[in-house]
């Protein structure tokens, strides 16, 4: 971890504790409440008079959090934390025992949102794999989003296929750029995609359609990076982005780049507990929920094609991915997997699993055509 990230946690720690433990002792009473609401948004209210207000508050920051999540909207969770805290304060009555404050076991807002985040996707994964989710998919046929489009053009243009910039709504994904460029940093004026926004840029890096002055701010923003490589969204960097624009920029010139995403492989985004985050909010080096097990397997096996990293992420993979090859390639999320681990078969000896991946066809989802490709064009010897 680079100094100026400890100097940076250690001072929000300090600051966090600093704040936490002045709040009932400057305001009394009323800053207990406040303090409540800085552990826990709304629970500063949770009590018979306000406890809607309260759950309110909960919902607020838990839908903050997701923004922030998904689109980088810092500033919002900063808003409701600081609203929750101001109405606990406000609000707070006398007339009942003040209680001790005390640890929330949910902590804080992150680990509570990441935990209904997962849960969201658990049910959303489950319905896909099941009889009529899967039989309703087949009808409506592939459903891919613009972002998954760039994800796999870039995919597909470092396995050789050749890259085609018609294939990118650039129009849609210019605006998608804009909308979050105002939403997370009010950037209203300008260029949407001359900061940020890897998968975008990188895509049409890949594809011919990004000029001189724009390849030139892509490498100047990968330098200036904690993680090495550009942002998906403000202040986020993602796992499968991050590969790929690695493999990009190096492809493109920049000769220090694998370097420094292999660092950031081997620290922020390092697997823990089998898993490895899907993303890293860079200013602090907070790691997001984890990765889906499709995308670790992607990124983790493109990085170990690239030399970035060992062979751990096999062992931590395999059971799932066996797993998804026998259910088939109903789920996007299933052949995608299949797609990815094929990377590493051609990485790693594992007869076995060769053997029962290679009953599955990949064919449906433009992502898992890309990493099937990526596949077939690495060599078929082993590493040594």
């Amino acid at each position: 971890m680079h100094r100026s990230l400890r100097r940076r946690r250690a001072l929000t720690l300090l600051g966090f504790g600093v704040l936490l433990t002045a709040l009932p002792l400057v305001f009394g009473h009323r800053g207990v409440h406040a303090a409540r609401s800085l552990v826990l948004p709304g629970a500063g209210l949770y009590d018979h008079r306000h406890v809607v207000l309260g759950i309110a508050l909960t919902v607020a920051a838990i839908l903050a959090t997701c923004a922030w999540l998904a689109w980088g909207a810092d500033w919002m969770v900063v808003v409701v934390l600081a609203a929750a805290m101001a109405l606990s304060a406000a609000l707070a009555y006398t007339d009942h025992p003040a209680p001790a404050l005390q640890a929330s076991p949910a902590a804080h807002e992150f680990p509570l949102v990441a935990i209904v985040v997962g849960a969201f996707s658990s049910v959303r994964l489950a319905w896909r794999r099941s009889a009529l989710g899967r039989r309703m998919a087949r009808r409506r046929g592939p459903k891919v989003a613009h972002l998954d489009t760039c994800r796999a053009a870039s995919i597909a243009a470092l396995a050789g296929v050749p890259a085609r910039a018609d294939t990118l709504d650039v129009g849609a994904l210019r605006r998608r750029s804009r909308r979050v460029g105002v939403v997370a940093r009010g950037r209203f004026g300008g260029d949407p995609l001359r900061i940020d926004h890897a998968h975008v840029r990188i895509a049409l890096a890949l594809t011919g359609a990004l000029d001189a002055e724009a390849l030139a701010r892509l490498h100047s923003d990968a330098t200036g990076c904690a993680a090495g490589v550009p942002a998906s969204e403000p202040g986020w960097v993602r796992l499968l982005d991050g590969t790929v624009a690695a493999l990009a920029l190096e492809r493109l010139g920049d000769t220090t780049v694998g370097a420094r995403w292999a660092s950031a492989l081997r620290g922020s985004m390092s697997m823990r507990h089998h898993h490895r985050p899907g993303s890293v909010w860079t200013p602090l080096g907070l790691r997001g929920p984890k990765a889906s097990v499709w995308e670790h397997a992607a990124a983790s096996g493109m990085a170990r094609a690239a030399g970035w990293i060992g062979d751990d992420d096999w062992a931590a993979l395999r059971t799932r991915t066996l797993a998804a090859s026998a259910r088939g390639n109903g789920v996007a999320d299933d052949e995608r997997l299949v797609a990815a681990a094929r990377i590493w078969l051609r990485l790693v000896a594992d007869p076995q699993a060769e053997r029962i991946l290679s009953r599955v066809t990949v064919h449906r989802d433009p992502i898992a055509v890309a990493l099937q490709a990526f596949a077939d064009s690495l060599p078929d010897s082993l590493p040594t």
